[in-house]
């Protein structure tokens, strides 16, 4: 029979192993870091991964994170530019895209974000194949158009796992 001590010892040293709940952002820009800021205030990952093409300032954003934390419950975060970082993930939210700049239609914003999103989603798909996600872009009513019948045919994600939503800041 073990005694109280070995009882204690082993209540504490039991690792937890409850849902683990892994999330990645995509793009460390103004949006890509308040999702990530919600996700860590609210709790609800125990990892968050945090990719962008920009290392500079993935770094800095990051670590401006993982400064602000330790008043946290913080979860493991990690980043990186290499997809590999976003590895199972259960949840992928995509705020990656070109700004649209002066001159420039809605029409041709597009077609450089759906550029942008053929280069990232392979990427996300082959790291994490059961993920789901949440593609945040601008402008959205075109991108619906052009982006999820082709998200649903170059991917293998079923109909299901593809949700779409406008949103139109006036």
């Amino acid at each position: 029979m073990p005694t109280v001590k070995e009882q204690l010892i082993a209540s504490i040293s039991a690792e937890d192993k409850g849902s683990q709940c892994k999330v990645t952002v995509v793009g460390a820009g103004s949006v890509g870091m308040a999702c990530a800021i919600c996700i860590l205030l609210k709790e609800l990952a125990d990892e968050l991964a945090i990719v962008d093409s920009d290392v500079d300032k993935l770094k800095g954003e990051t670590l401006d994170l993982l400064h602000g934390s330790v008043f946290l419950r913080t979860p493991k975060i990690i980043y990186g530019k290499d997809f590999k970082v976003s590895e199972n993930s259960e949840l992928v939210i995509v705020t990656a895209g070109a700004r649209q700049v002066h001159g420039e239609t809605r029409l041709d914003l597009v077609r450089r974000n759906v550029a942008i999103m053929k280069s990232i989603i392979p990427d996300i798909v082959h790291h994490s194949p059961d993920c789901k996600m949440i593609i945040v872009t601008n402008p959205g009513e075109y991108f619906l158009l052009l982006l999820t019948i082709p998200l649903c045919m170059y991917t293998a994600f079923f109909k299901s796992l593809i949700w779409c939503c406008i949103f139109r800041l006036i």
